[in-house]
């Protein structure tokens, strides 16, 4: 995850007609003309511009003009920006559920492991964030609330826990719920600066619909 934010902000993944124009330009091999695109896609010339101009606005195309070899007007063509070549779907799920496998089957104690591990990804948040100060509770309120963990402090002002209303890992939780919740009490450790062997921050399903944070 990209520092100092608690999570990095991909660009958003682009849809329908307009996806598909944009995944035959990120894919093609040479770049491609309005004709050869409305072709390719049994599309309107009219519609693949439409589309094409909007993603030219948005930064994940741009488009040339190449002379045509004879005395004709030269020949707009599309091709991907940067950004654009990068703008495929992702599948994170897939990647977490590799990790967690792995260190499942490979580390002799994974929930240990899946602790440190998180314990020193919250001391990086809280370095990040805090500057070299203690993260005060209401940081960490905001750092799980960036996370997408729903975080609800009691009292808000200066909260002794915080009530977890959504878990942003839960399909992972449900196959692997030792492994990720041992991830979670450890970055909450970290983040906190709670030293080693003091009682668990992370009360997982404290409520059937919530986890619960002591806050030290």
């Amino acid at each position: 995850m990209a520092l100092p934010s608690a999570v990095g902000t991909p660009h958003s993944e682009v849809t329908g007609t307009r996806g598909r124009v944009l995944v035959a330009i990120r894919t093609a091999a040479a770049p491609v003309t309005v004709d050869d695109l409305a072709t390719g896609l049994d599309l309107h010339p009219n519609t693949v511009r439409f589309h094409a101009t909007a993603l030219e606005d948005a930064g994940l195309v741009l488009h040339e003009s190449r002379p045509t070899g004879g005395k004709g007007r030269p020949r707009a063509v599309y091709l991907p920006t940067p950004q654009g070549t990068r703008s495929g779907q992702r599948n994170y799920r897939l990647l977490a559920d590799v990790l967690v496998e792995d260190l499942a089957a490979t580390a002799p104690d994974p929930a240990e492991a899946a602790h440190a591990a998180g314990r020193a990804w919250g001391t990086r948040l809280a370095a990040a964030r805090s500057r070299g100060r203690r993260t005060t509770p209401g940081a960490a309120v905001a750092v799980l609330a960036e996370m997408g963990f729903d975080p609800e402090p009691r009292p808000v002002r200066r909260p002794r826990e915080i009530h977890l209303l959504n878990c942003p890992f839960r399909e992972l939780v449900d196959s692997h719920q030792e492994l990720v919740c041992a991830l979670h009490g450890g970055m909450l450790a970290g983040l906190l600066d709670v030293p080693e062997g003091d009682d668990p921050l992370l009360r997982p399903f404290a409520t059937p619909t919530s986890c619960l944070v002591r806050v030290p």
